[in-house]
Formats: C-alpha cells, sequence, structure tokens
C-alpha cells in the first residue's frame, strides 16, 4: 500500500495500492470497528495511486505513474469517480498534503513540492512550484494551514515554508534530522 486513510466521517476506510494493481480500495468501517470483508476495489491502470488526502469533500490522490493530483467523487458503496486529473509538471509524484484551502504534491523526482488548489466541485488548479533538498517525500502542514514542512530523504532535511495566501511557498529555513537519511513520513501540528 501507498497509504491508508479513514475518510473525514470515518465510515470508510481508502487504500492505496501502488505496486500490486493500481487500485484504490475502499473498506466500509462496520459497527464496533470492523471492517468490511472484502474492499471495492476501484481499478487506476498505470497511475500508480500513491498518497490520499480529503478537500472540499472529494478524495485526492498523489498519482505516481502519471505525476498528477487526481480528485474523486467517493459513494456510500466505494465506488469512484474521477472528477479531474492534473499534472505537475514534475516527476515521481508521490505524496500530498493539504494546507489550508491548497494542496502541495511532494515529488521526489525533481526535488519540488507543486501547489494546487481545488474548487468546490473539485477542479484543480495548478499555482506553481517550489524548489526542495532531494528526495522530496512527505509534507505536513502546521497552525491551521500557515506554514508546510518538508520531509527531504535524500539528505534527511526538513525544508521550512511559509504558505502566502495565493499558496506560494517562500522558503524559510531547513534543519537537518540525525539519522533520517531515506526517511519517510512526517507530522506537524
Amino acid at each position: 500500500p501507498g497509504q491508508v486513510a479513514f475518510t473525514p466521517d470515518g465510515r470508510q476506510v481508502v487504500v492505496t495500492t501502488k505496486a500490486n494493481g493500481n487500485d484504490i480500495d475502499v473498506f466500509a468501517v462496520r459497527p464496533g470497528g470492523w471492517l468490511s470483508a472484502r474492499p471495492v476495489v476501484n481499478s487506476e491502470p498505470g497511475t500508480v495511486p500513491f498518497a490520499i488526502t480529503f478537500s472540499a469533500g472529494h478524495l485526492v490522490i498523489a498519482e505516481a505513474g502519471t505525476n498528477a493530483l487526481a480528485t474523486f467523487a467517493l459513494s456510500a458503496r466505494g465506488t469512484l469517480s474521477l472528477i479531474d486529473q492534473l499534472g505537475t509538471g514534475a516527476t515521481a509524484t508521490c505524496w500530498v498534503a493539504p494546507a489550508g484551502p491548497f494542496l502541495y504534491a511532494s515529488n521526489a523526482g525533481s526535488a519540488s513540492e507543486s501547489g494546487f488548489t481545488a474548487s468546490a466541485g473539485g477542479l484543480l488548479s495548478l499555482l506553481g512550484a517550489a524548489s526542495t533538498d532531494p528526495g522530496t517525500v512527505d509534507a505536513s502542514a502546521a497552525a491551521g494551514g500557515q506554514f508546510l514542512y518538508v520531509q527531504t530523504g535524500g539528505n534527511g532535511i526538513v525544508d521550512e515554508f511559509s504558505v502566502t495566501a495565493t499558496g506560494a511557498l517562500d522558503e524559510i529555513g531547513s534543519i537537518t534530522v540525525p539519522g533520517a537519511v531515506g526517511g519517510e513520513g512526517i507530522v506537524a501540528f
């Protein structure tokens, strides 16, 4: 799996299978917390669905195979309907993180973060990109989306950005994390 996430209402669990079928699997959460015995399998050939987030009630997936973000409507039955797909203009797009009203896709192959907005209807607009240190992987926002922290596993560095009112990323600085070369996963509050 690329990532596992609960839907905002907690009624479903979404699992991306980046290397085993290019699927987005959706499990129902049953009373008592049990998951459905089998998922609804939504096949996405060639897209390599990786990271998951939600925006304006829509499922957002970072697609490593197409280097794009995609938005989907997710039904109560677990089926997906593609709303929009938009390229990042970069390579190895693997992670996506919300920061306030914006979405940021991490591009491991291009050492960059691509910024997006998503309309209430799920349509995506590309804002541009900001450079990061090598090996861009995961990102996480803090302070209500005012700051974005990007883990760059190439040298074990966390890049720090402020998020402007237009969604541009202004570099604040960076810090080396001991033993973090090759690491993946970051959380900010």
